[in-house]
């Protein structure tokens, strides 16, 4: 048995297992290189398809087909594509870490094997969920972003998204998400959602619009047991407006930088993926200058100290009010904030190894200089 085939037989089914449902009009299956099927739902060569090669050494190993309408829809493109790359990711780790476990079980005793692989285990999950989530956000003139992300210990959900649309004045759109759920499944939903929602901001007009559209995509074509909770934003860079939906994720903070009290930006809805429709409002704010807005996962305030004890939303407000120098002083960086915040997980956590991924996004818009006026030198010292 290859180990295409394996890995498939492992983990895959299960992952390929909701296209099949009689209701989906978008069939996906995994071939090996002969056009066996591997896992998935078999198809016909009359049906509209697209096709990933998944390669192992430079050689194809395999494909992932979608076909039936769907298939035609850049959205389902895009994350057809994006699920591709991490099952082949998978493909290239499960060999690496077989390699590994043959050596081992000749050169060391079992209990160093067990060992050696939950450890294999651990940096193979992050580096499969790394190459899927943007960790260095764009630059934007006029704004500070800053971003943070830790996986847990075992393969997780969470991602997020900070790009520019190609549009007039450019926004800079805001996706923060986590599928519920752990493991190879979650990751790969995961996989699959992140450049569905990209896509379907690109084409959408509002962010409401954008979790509508990905909502139908998995609801219709991919029925599965997980959900994503999920966040979308666009900012006007010129003026500072924000607008925002919410599919049953945290809703975000605001942190006036004039000092004054830091505020949530409220706005409900169900999660993608439970309801054909959701039914969501958008929210609008304005980020005024040395105004700073917060989007985080549950990982923060659902850490967990030696205790059980939950580090929870007054923790939270408790390390952004320490960025800022407290409510008079009203500064902090987009960056300070996040890494006042890493910093009190990290330190509540005291090594308690985290249940959950932490995700953590803030973007500042920049105090404007103070005018000088034509005509009169600079002070000296």
């Amino acid at each position: 048995m290859d180990r295409l085939t394996a890995l498939a037989a492992e983990r895959l089914a299960s992952v390929l297992a909701p296209f099949a449902g009689p209701d989906s009009r978008l069939a996906v299956r995994l071939e090996d290189r002969a056009g066996v099927l591997l896992a998935g739902t078999p198809g016909n060569a009359t049906e509209r398809a697209v096709s990933h090669d998944i390669r192992l050494d430079g050689r194809v190993a395999g494909r992932l087909v979608a076909a039936g309408p769907p298939s035609d829809v850049p959205e389902i493109q895009a994350a057809i594509g994006a699920l591709a790359a991490a099952i082949q990711a998978l493909l290239a780790e499960s060999t690496a870490r077989h390699a590994a476990e043959s050596a081992l079980a000749s050169a060391n005793t079992a209990a160093d094997a067990r060992t050696r692989r939950l450890d294999d285990e651990l940096v193979l999950g992050r580096r499969l969920q790394r190459s899927f989530v943007a960790i260095v956000p764009p630059d934007v003139p006029g704004y500070d972003l800053a971003t943070h992300y830790e996986p847990a210990t075992e393969v997780g959900g969470d991602f997020f998204d900070l790009f520019r649309l190609a549009r007039r004045g450019r926004p800079l759109s805001v996706v923060v998400a986590d599928v519920t759920g752990k493991g190879v499944a979650a990751a790969l939903l995961m996989a699959f959602a992140r450049p569905l929602l990209h896509a379907a901001v690109d084409h959408a007009s509002g962010p409401a619009d954008a979790l509508e559209r990905t909502n139908r995509v998995l609801v219709e074509e991919r029925r599965s047991p997980l959900f994503i909770t999920a966040l979308c934003a666009t900012l006007a860079l010129p003026t500072g407006r924000l607008r925002l939906a919410n599919a049953g994720h945290e809703p975000p903070w605001i942190i006036p930088g004039d000092g004054s009290p830091i505020r949530s930006i409220e706005a409900e809805g169900p999660l993608l993926g439970a309801f054909g429709s959701l039914g969501l409002f958008e929210t609008e704010t304005e980020l005024g200058a040395g105004d700073v807005v917060l989007f985080y996962t549950d990982g923060v305030t659902d850490a967990r100290a030696a205790s059980g004890e939950r580090f929870e939303e007054d923790r939270l407000l408790a390390a952004i009010e320490a960025a800022r120098g407290g409510v008079q002083a009203g500064r902090g960086t987009a960056a300070e904030i996040v890494e006042s915040i890493r910093a009190a997980v990290t330190a509540f956590q005291a090594g308690v190894a985290p249940a959950d991924d932490v995700t953590i996004v803030a973007i500042g818009r920049r105090a404007l200089a103070p005018r000088r006026r034509p005509g009169r030198p600079l002070a000296s010292s």
